[in-house]
């Protein structure tokens, strides 16, 4: 192979790597891509300084995810607008989706070993905001520490209602159970976790998620979010996710 052979496979194998619905399994192209990713330094060189120029670094890169990436802050790859799914109005509405969004890691992932072994799990907007208000009452006790600054996200997502409705039976705009979907309509759209129709979502305007090993590389290689961290370290999880007879799949 050529260097501009090498260039140009590598430009396709980023091509690849940025669709989270094509993966290696199901794109022959991608597959022996990938092989040669792992058994070829040339083409391994050129992928990653490519991606390296762009702002990117590989997080993993398996047969069955394929090449999982991760953008900088200041990549032109990242994403700066979440105005799709995210309704922000303010620094509140901002601490309570990144409340939420630590809820659905830490439902997913509730402690180091989960985030080390392959596997998933299903999870509702109902799911999450369980666990971040017993997590929340928990703070709000004085049972559970917090480090300084996290007080007030926890707070805002507590005073928030829990799940309240129009006239039509719809969730109203700003209950936490109707921005916990949008963080889990956020997630899906980039490929962290995939509709799960193979059981009834908890109600007709919500859908039921499934974790995929895309969001486990992501949390495992960052750390995931700090709300995450907050809620795995403490003993709510154990009890509010272990006591569910949900199994790992």
């Amino acid at each position: 192979m050529s260097a501009r052979d090498d260039a140009r496979d590598a430009g396709l194998l980023l091509r690849f790597a940025l669709d989270h619905t094509v993966t290696p399994a199901r794109n022959d192209t991608y597959s022996q891509l990938l092989d040669r990713y792992h058994a070829d330094p040339n083409l391994r060189t050129s992928f990653e300084e490519t991606a390296a120029g762009l702002g990117v670094r590989v997080l993993t890169a398996d047969r069955t995810t394929g090449l999982v990436l991760i953008a900088e802050a200041s990549s032109p790859l990242a994403v700066k607008d979440t105005s799709p799914w995210l309704r922000i109005r303010d620094a509140a509405d901002r601490m309570v989706y990144g409340v939420a969004l630590g809820g659905v890691a830490a439902w997913c992932y509730p402690n180091a070993r989960a985030v080390r072994e392959p596997g998933t799990r299903r999870v509702t907007a109902v799911d999450v905001d369980r666990l971040v208000r017993e997590h929340a009452a928990a703070v709000e006790a004085g049972d559970i520490g917090l480090d300084e600054g996290l007080g007030p996200a926890w707070h805002q997502y507590s005073m928030r209602k829990q799940a309240s409705e129009t006239r039509s039976g719809q969730l109203r705009r700003y209950c936490t159970v109707w921005m916990c979907e949008r963080v889990l309509e956020m997630l899906g759209a980039f490929g962290l976790l995939v509709p799960d129709k193979t059981v009834a979502p908890p109600r007709a305007d919500l859908k039921v998620w499934r974790s995929t090993d895309r969001f486990r590389a992501h949390v495992a290689a960052t750390g995931g979010p700090l709300a995450w961290q907050t809620i795995v370290q403490s003993h709510v999880s154990d009890r509010v996710l272990f006591g569910d007879d949900e199994e790992d799949g």
